[in-house]
């Protein structure tokens, strides 16, 4: 058997294998330069959007765990790029990554130093769902806390896998700095409502990915023309001149964005995640416990020890709630609609932020004896709690927080046996005479309403020789207190009607004698400052006497121990002012004998013509009140997963609206082709049909990107055509339009089948983007004139592709240049 003969290359074959080697080479030297400056460029993208997350943790983990999730990231992206590896593998590695690092990054106090636990991967990945509704539900910042590191963890590992793929492997690797941009914009939305993150750090990451996407593009452009021309370009002239052209001109743009943010900032606070979602604790969904008030003070509860406080500071004042909504029947805390800031309370899972605070910071231990409730005795303005007691770590998993009332509260309550230390900071006050200076603040409370006429009375009676704002609010407590009497109508004590409603209060400044306790006094206060034009909310707490100004020496301090009883309750008022800031008062008279009422005469106040009947004077104890009957159609707590989704689905259906408004101009001419097609297949004639499917061929070669010119002859239009069959239909259509015999209607199915299968062939090859851009093409829709002869055909009436009958074919050179 003889040998095969050795065929030797051609010269133009030698030529291509050398280029293609040598193609190879350079895409082989290119590679480890593109990989390591598209990663650093990644990183450096990725770290200045982390800044946006800076606000919602504050803490080294939150560092840590970046720098966990950016290297995770980049090794399995460029694993995937080195070693070509398909996306599911990509996104495989990058599960797996997420579940090795997860548990030291995210939720380090679950790890076993660098070995994720099992209780640590739950954590994890109910974090990654559950995660996200605690983040906007808590105080901020959130510190290391549980396992709140894991949204960020996750979302930036994603960007990070994302970007670092996408830079190396795609071949437009500037939208690599979307994810970054997401990455940003997600932790403005779960961030805070104060703008702590910079309107220069968003030009700037702005800025960056522009520069990035000019560069890179000048770049390609530069190999492109190097690939034409045969020969190396000047890279300077070539990418780096335009690139700094453009990047001046961007950083000009920068400079005036920049310019404009801190010029004029927004004048109304920011709308993120967290002021829209519905929190989990309501205030209005408890009892204000002023109206439990008169239960301290039954002789069961006088006596009987409420609290011991450790390092209170000398005529401390220990806060239950703070009350800012009047409606006429109870002072209660959270506004009519739970919209105002009273109303969200957050839990706290590090520290609250008190840096604007003046005061003295203190540190206090509470131990829980008597006193039950939902709301957690504090001390002036809450820095940190720390439960020390037998359910410490439910208690501080269910503590929720106002800072801007100081109030706590437990979700379950606390009872006997509660215990915590607390760092606070206790503002400083003015003096009496500083006070006479003071100017009305401008805090929002909500609105107070059916205020009783002898309200507006009384101050205007008090305060006749007054101008200033502040000597008339002093005016006004000091009548309370000179005119006043205490009695809790308990014991043998003078009758005093319990409550503070509109009824209550009109029956306290008109009496002849001013007969109450401090919880109608505070309220009455309160709503004399309102007239005054004072932000004013009432204060409940205990304090030592109550304010009473009796001799309590069983509740004074022993040890550096402080016990509060029952009979030490008592309530105040805060006003905010224009130079301090809230500012508490004590509206309350001193106990003393209440005279005679045949001794006095009425006040001269008017009554209102009508006045609420009195509710009864039966005493209830504090826990077994009834809310008020404003607050009794509350509607039902929602569940969980139902807040979840309601929360969520603004969102979801904003990216699907914004996916929609992007995709709807590329949807709008698929709907145009199709229709054009649905319009060809259904002419009226049989040769219309065969001249649609022709048709209907040429545009898809035309949005295919081949050249077809519209002088050209069908065969013509076909020559050097991709894909298969373009022959056998020039020529189809060629018979049924210019033979001697008619078209039926086997033929134009059968044309119709084999531009289908030649249009079929046409995407033979492509990959799914090249298909995209297909059918979207505008090439078969711009510029298609119908001749002359079609447009007097449709003068006439007949269909687009209605053809000449026979008796009207003649030569033509409309015909000859593949139009019937």
């Amino acid at each position: 058997m003889s040998a095969a003969p050795v065929v030797e290359p051609t010269a133009p074959e030698r030529a291509r294998r050398t280029t293609r080697r040598s193609d190879r080479r350079d895409a082989r030297r290119a590679a480890p330069l593109r990989l390591a400056g598209s990663t650093l460029v990644v990183w450096l993208l990725l770290a200045v959007a982390s800044t946006s997350w800076w606000p919602v943790y504050r803490d080294q983990a939150m560092v840590a765990a970046a720098v966990t999730a950016i290297v995770a990231g980049t090794l399995v992206a460029l694993l995937g790029a080195v070693f070509r590896l398909p996306a599911a593998v990509v996104a495989v590695a990058g599960v797996a990554a997420f579940t090795l690092t997860g548990v030291p990054a995210a939720v380090p106090d679950r790890a076993a130093g660098l070995l994720p636990t099992g209780p640590g991967l739950l954590d994890l990945f109910a974090g990654v769902a559950l995660g996200w509704k605690q983040l906007v539900t808590i105080s901020l910042p959130v510190g290391s806390y549980e396992a709140l590191l894991v949204p960020y963890f996750v979302t930036l590992l994603v960007a990070a896998v994302t970007s670092v793929s996408v830079a190396t492997r795609a071949s437009r690797p500037e939208l690599a700095s979307i994810p970054a941009l997401v990455l940003f914009a997600v932790g403005v939305v779960v961030g805070p409502t104060r703008l702590d993150t910079s309107v220069l750090t968003a030009v700037v990451l702005v800025g960056i990915a522009l520069v990035w996407a000019l560069t890179v593009r000048h770049a390609r452009r530069a190999v492109a023309v190097a690939t034409t021309i045969g020969t190396r370009v000047p890279l300077v002239r070539s990418v780096v001149r335009p690139a700094l052209v453009g990047t001046g001109t961007i950083v000009a743009a920068a400079v005036v964005a920049t310019g404009l943010g801190l010029v004029a900032p927004p004048t109304v606070g920011r709308t993120v995640a967290r002021t829209d979602v519905v929190k989990p604790f309501d205030p209005r969904d408890h009892v204000s416990p002023l109206s439990g008030f008169r239960a301290y003070e039954e002789p069961a509860a006088a006596d009987t020890a409420q609290l011991r406080v450790t390092g209170l500071p000398e005529d401390g004042f220990v806060r239950i709630a703070t009350l800012d909504t009047y409606d006429g029947v109870v002072y209660r805390v959270g506004g009519a609609d739970g919209s105002s800031a009273s109303g969200t309370f957050e839990r706290v899972p590090t520290s609250v932020d008190v840096r604007g605070v003046d005061g003295t910071t203190v540190r206090v231990g509470v131990t829980v004896d008597g006193y039950s409730g939902v709301w957690l005795p504090t001390v002036g303005d809450l820095e940190r709690v720390e439960f020390t007691g037998r359910g410490a770590e439910s208690e501080r998993g269910a503590f929720f927080y106002n800072a801007s009332t100081q109030t706590g509260a437990v979700v379950g309550g606390v009872g006997d046996g509660t215990s915590y230390d607390l760092t606070a900071v206790v503002p400083d006050q003015p003096t009496q005479e500083q006070l006479a200076a003071a100017r009305p603040g401008t805090a929002s409370v909500p609105a107070t309403r059916d205020v009783p006429e002898a309200v507006r009375d009384t101050v205007e009676s008090t305060t006749r020789g007054e101008t200033a704002p502040g000597a008339k609010l002093l005016a006004a407590l000091q009548s309370l207190k000179r005119n006043g009497y205490v009695s809790h109508g308990v014991g043998d004590d003078r009758m005093s009607r319990s409550g503070h409603g509109a009824d209550r209060i009109q029956e306290l400044l008109t009496a002849p004698l001013m007969i109450g306790d401090q919880e109608q006094y505070a309220a009455a206060a309160a709503l004399m400052a309102d007239e005054l034009g004072f932000p004013a909310r009432v204060v409940m707490g205990f304090s030592a006497g109550g304010d009473s100004g009796a001799d309590r020496g069983d509740a004074g301090t022993s040890g550096g121990t402080t016990t509060f009883r029952g009979s030490d309750v008592t309530a105040r008022i805060e006003v905010d002012t224009a130079q301090w800031g809230w500012v508490m008062l004590d509206p309350n008279p001193t106990v003393r004998e209440i005279p005679d009422e045949q001794q006095q005469t009425p006040q001269p106040v008017t009554r209102p013509e009508t006045v609420v009947p009195p509710p009864p004077v039966t005493q209830q104890d504090q826990d077994q009140q009834a809310p008020p009957q404003t607050d009794r159609n509350t509607p039902p707590v929602q569940p969980l997963w139902l807040q979840i989704l309601l929360a969520a689905l603004p969102w979801v259906l904003g990216v699907l609206g914004l996916a929609a408004l992007v995709l709807l101009p590329f949807a709008v001419i698929v709907l145009v082709k199709r229709a054009r097609r649905r319009r060809r297949r259904r002419a009226p004639t049989p040769r219309g049909r065969v001249v649609g499917a022709w048709d209907e061929y040429r545009d898809a070669l035309l949005d295919r990107g081949h050249d077809v010119s519209r002088s050209a002859t069908r065969r013509e239009a076909v020559a050097g055509a991709p894909g298969d069959g373009g022959t056998g239909l020039a020529a189809l259509a060629d018979r049924a339009v210019f033979g001697p015999s008619d078209v039926d209607e086997s033929v134009a199915d059968r044309m119709w089948s084999a531009t289908d299968d030649a249009i079929g062939s046409l995407r033979t090859g492509r990959n799914r983007r090249e298909r995209f851009r297909t059918a979207v093409s505008l090439r078969s829709l711009r510029g298609r004139r119908p001749p002359r002869g079609r447009t007097r055909q449709g003068a006439r009436g007949r269909g687009d592709y209605d053809g000449p009958r026979p008796g009207e074919r003649r030569a033509g050179p409309s015909e000859d240049r593949g139009t019937p």
